[in-house]
């Protein structure tokens, strides 16, 4: 299988702008994929636009370079914004488009969505898609031969996405090479150490997973959870009690 990757924008044409740099992160991003399918002797090409100086030059110049490849998958990295563009508190999350009429690209979005959100804990937008959006105004999209995602990694005003990207990046790069490739083994993350307490110390009580903590941490501050063995699997009664909880607080 061959693969043509670019990086969204260029060098003096800009992306979004937040917590981080849209074209800086993507072009991270791109060639830590390229690295990482070579690596496990897959085929990819990629490429970072540098010359172009408005939107439209930049869009028709990584469209051009795709289509002069022979290849079998067009992928493009990218990251978003809201429309306010403002800082924001609460989790955003990771989206892929695809074409509005490839259903085999829908697949292939909706796994790499998916890739992106189980290696990093990044929220899964749009999931009764698995996270793919379906998009037919989109130049890369639209104007490339082959089949085609464009990868929105995740939300470059969101504190928590931002935090998630950073903290799992080559999770997130491992994910996205397995998914388009299938062939690329995803690192799992190593279980916390077990330490013993010495002799009539109390063992220190089970965190939640890095991903999870800001919503941990707001269960117990509304009274959903007493913050209590954030790991272990949760019975009928135990939902039930948490959904009856978060009802009241609702309704006050």
């Amino acid at each position: 299988m061959n693969i043509v990757i670019s990086s969204g924008h260029g060098k003096f044409v800009a992306g979004t702008r937040g917590l981080i740099d849209e074209v800086i992160e993507a072009r991270l991003v791109t060639d830590r994929v390229t690295e990482i399918v070579r690596g496990a002797g897959g085929n990819i090409t990629a490429f970072h636009e540098n010359t172009a100086r408005t939107q439209a030059d930049n869009i028709n110049a990584i469209v051009k370079f795709h289509n002069s490849r022979q290849r079998d998958l067009d992928v493009s990295i990218h990251f978003n914004s809201t429309s306010a563009g403002v800082i924001e508190e609460k989790a955003i999350g990771v989206e892929v488009l695809h074409h509005v009429n490839n259903q085999n690209t829908r697949i292939l979005a909706g796994q790499v969505a998916r890739a992106i959100s189980d290696a990093s804990g990044l929220l899964l937008r749009h999931q009764r898609d698995s996270g793919a959006v379906a998009r037919n105004n989109l130049g890369f999209l639209n104007n490339t031969t082959a089949p085609a995602v464009l990868i929105e990694v995740c939300f470059v005003v969101s504190r928590i996405d931002v935090r998630q990207y950073q903290q799992f990046f080559n999770e997130i790069c491992h994910g996205i090479a397995s998914a388009i490739t299938g062939r690329v083994h995803v690192p799992v993350p190593p279980p916390p150490a077990v330490v013993t307490p010495p002799a009539g110390q109390q063992p220190a009580a089970p965190q939640p997973s890095s991903w999870a903590r800001d919503a941990w941490e707001w269960g117990i501050v509304n009274g959903l959870t007493d913050g209590t063995n954030p790991r272990d699997n949760s019975t009928r009664e135990q939902m039930i009690t948490l959904l009856h909880r978060y009802h009241r607080m609702q309704v006050g």
